[in-house]
């Protein structure tokens, strides 16, 4: 038997054609260049961020920048009682150099001059060459300045952002709203008494104060002109709604721009209303008669005897206008005797004199929110001498916003109210304290108004709005005693006189006589002209209609000038002798 072998399968499958060595090692050598060249870039930015993240210096002018400004943020807007805009904040460009990156400090310097023209050059250079690596150029650009700037294309000079407060109605009621510091904090008024709730975030609701800027124009354009007119050192007007205690208007002489804090002398800056102290002289003689009424010691009827100069202890009291006779109570506020005051004084006694003092607010700071705020002077000791001659407004140094409210108290019913910049929510009850009954209160008044209609405050009646007040002429301190060539002229009063809603007091410090005065500037004539065109501009405005039958009647004479001077004082002694 044969071996016969099995034959092997074969597999005929299709074989792939031979590889092109020559291809493949191009496409290989092409990969690992790309990956080297991959590596190696970023090798490279991995070494670039390394040296910038650890020995590249910081951007110092950058920085510097940025640490010089608070970061841009949103204040609260500040309104008026009608919602009109005081105060609001604005995002703006401050422009700072890198002196180490300006290529030629003083072609620079003349370019920016182009900018601003009233930059000195030489102090530019001398920026601009500094070894600082950050100098402020200026700050707050408007936005055409801005673009003016970046047109001169120069090295080193850079913008940072930073909040801008704006103010639009520029001086008028600058005192009550303040202004800022480059830093964002309030530097005065209602910018820095409610700095904190100013700054609560951008969702802040807008602060309404209790000013009618209607009436705060007219205010603050009539103590400018009288003012100026009079040539006073300063001056001083304020009105509160009587019943509420809010302040409607508040002006102070000289006026205050809080869009240039920088320009602001402290002159300016200081708020007479709030924060400077006057004796107020005879303006305090409604206050002692009103204690006389309450007390029941004395009637509109009851009368004194002022037919000679009484004294007190080493004091001699005496009248600017003396009657020499006997005068009732209506007389002695109508031509303002301080005899007669004085009289009522010690029959009050000086420790209710002095309590009921307190009670109207003339004790304590009144200034409201605002911490320009200053405490009045006060006797040390109230004996009967200074409890005399505190009567008619010496020996005690208040505010004007003090006897404003003083005035609001004694007319509103006999309620003193605090008062307060910021408008009353009108649902929410007003706390106040009681001072008089309100039958006293109207028999005040219409003292008052017997002033103005046949005394010393004539000047101040404006047709149809029945004003009522008191005059007040006060020779002011120095050295050497009372100085009669230096006073404080003022009028204090309410409107309207039947149904009293606004207290106002307007106040000129050292006016001087002029040709229209007839060389006056007792309060008679440098105060109460104003007051009188005040209540007559703005007393529609606040609603209040006038007395058809007042209106009709012929303007009151203004009061004549007195042929004779005053009788003098002893400039050693304490003031004696007050002017209406």
């Amino acid at each position: 038997m044969t071996d016969a072998r099995r034959p092997e399968p074969s597999f005929d499958w299709p074989r792939p054609a031979p590889r092109d060595q020559g291809g493949i090692g191009t496409m290989r050598g092409r990969t690992i260049a790309l990956a080297v060249a991959f590596c190696a870039g970023f090798g490279l930015l991995s070494l670039r961020a390394i040296q910038i993240g650890l020995f590249r210096p910081v951007d110092e002018a950058a920085t510097a920048a940025r640490a010089a400004v608070a970061p841009p943020s949103k204040r609260a807007d500040i309104v008026d009682r009608n919602g009109q805009l005081l105060a609001t904040t604005l995002v703006a460009h401050s422009l700072y150099a890198d002196p180490k990156r300006v290529w030629d400090p003083v072609e620079a310097a003349r370019a920016l001059r182009k900018v601003f023209p009233e930059m000195d050059e030489a102090s530019l250079v001398e920026k601009l060459s500094s070894r600082s690596r950050f100098v402020w150029i200026k700050r707050r650009l408007t936005p055409k300045q801005k673009q003016a700037v970046w047109e001169l294309a120069q090295p080193g000079l850079e913008f940072i952002e930073e909040s801008e407060r704006i103010y639009p109605t520029g001086h008028f009621a600058g005192h009550v709203i303040g202004s800022m510091h480059p830093d964002g904090t309030g530097i005065n008024g209602i910018e820095r008494a409610l700095n904190d709730r100013l700054t609560t975030g951008s969702g802040a609701e807008p602060v309404r104060l209790s000013l009618d800027m209607r009436v705060q124009y007219i205010l603050e354009r009539e103590l400018g002109e009288a003012a100026t007119a009079f040539r006073a050192q300063g001056g001083a007007a304020v009105m509160l709604d009587a019943r509420t205690g809010e302040v409607i208007a508040s002006a102070s002489w000289p006026f205050m721009d809080p869009n240039r804090p920088e320009a602001n002398t402290p002159n300016q800056q200081n708020n007479r209303v709030t924060n400077s102290r006057f004796e107020m002289g005879s303006t305090f003689k409604v206050f002692t008669v009103a204690i006389g009424l309450e007390d029941n010691i004395i009637t509109p009827e009851s009368v004194f005897d002022a037919r000679a100069p009484m004294r007190i202890g080493s004091e001699l009291i005496s009248d600017f206008h003396a009657m020499n006779k006997i005068v009732s109570v209506s007389e002695i506020l109508a031509h303002s005797s301080n005899i007669g005051t004085v009289r009522i004084a010690r029959s009050v006694g000086a420790p209710r004199v002095r309590e009921f003092f307190s009670r109207l607010g003339l004790m304590e700071a009144a200034g409201g929110e605002l911490l320009e705020n200053a405490r009045p002077i006060l006797p040390k000791r109230w004996s009967e001498i200074t409890a005399a001659t505190a009567s008619f407004g010496h020996g005690i140094a208040v505010s004007p916003m003090a006897v404003a409210g003083g005035y609001a108290a004694v007319s509103n019913g006999g309620h003193y109210i605090r008062p307060t910049f910021i408008a009353r929510d009108p649902s929410v009850p007003v706390s106040s304290r009681a001072v008089l009954t309100p039958a006293t209160s109207k028999t005040v008044v219409k003292l008052m108004r017997e002033v103005v209609t046949g005394g010393t405050g004539k000047n101040a009646d404006a047709l149809g709005y029945e004003v009522a007040g008191k005059t007040g002429t006060a020779e002011k301190a120095g050295p050497n005693g009372y100085d009669s060539n230096r006073r404080v002229s003022s009028f204090a009063g309410v409107f309207p006189a039947n149904d009293p809603r606004y207290a106002i007091v307007f106040l000129l410090d050292e006016p001087k006589g002029n040709a229209e005065s007839g060389g006056a500037a007792t309060a008679a004539f440098a105060a109460a002209p104003s007051v009188s065109r005040i209540i007559a501009r703005s007393a529609p405005l606040l609603g209040i209609a006038p007395n058809r039958a007042l209106a009709q009647m012929e303007p009151p004479r203004a009061p004549t000038l007195q042929s004779a001077p005053p009788p003098k004082t002893n400039p050693s002694q304490k003031a004696t002798q007050g002017e209406p």
